[in-house]
């Protein structure tokens, strides 16, 4: 699993603690606290870009050295073939993979952060009730 997923996963779960003590707390970090996930998903999905884009540059660039390092004529479309088992556009095809895992935690973690005000307004409704 890769170490930004792992960290990511150790702070939303600090995020989402809640019990009846700090819930005003939450409440005044929430804003904040979507933001800061929002601004994660923004940045990965940002650099999964480059990264799309690196590859494809790179992909040409292995597609004219193919070409022109094969003793024999070869057609683009077997040159293209040979790239694509290169081991540096394997280096960024799994990277894109784990950030394509990061964007779909983070995707998630949006999501729930969003149903925390609800969470938050039931806890209180309930702690409302208990005082009465």
């Amino acid at each position: 699993m890769d170490d930004r997923l792992k960290r990511y996963i150790e702070e939303v779960g600090q995020d989402l603690v809640l019990d009846d003590f700090n819930v005003k707390d939450q409440q005044m970090r929430l804003p904040s606290r979507k933001h800061y996930w929002v601004a994660r998903l923004i940045e990965a999905k940002v650099e999964k870009n480059r990264l799309i884009k690196k590859k494809k540059t790179l992909k040409k660039e292995i597609v004219k050295q193919v070409i022109r390092d094969s003793p024999v004529k070869i057609t683009n479309s077997t040159a293209e073939t040979a790239a694509e088992n290169h081991n540096s556009l394997d280096i960024i095809n799994n990277k894109i993979y784990g950030l394509n895992t990061v964007i779909e935690y983070l995707e998630k973690v949006e999501k729930i952060m969003s149903q925390m005000g609800y969470e938050i307004k039931n806890i209180v409704e309930i702690q409302k009730m208990e005082q009465l």
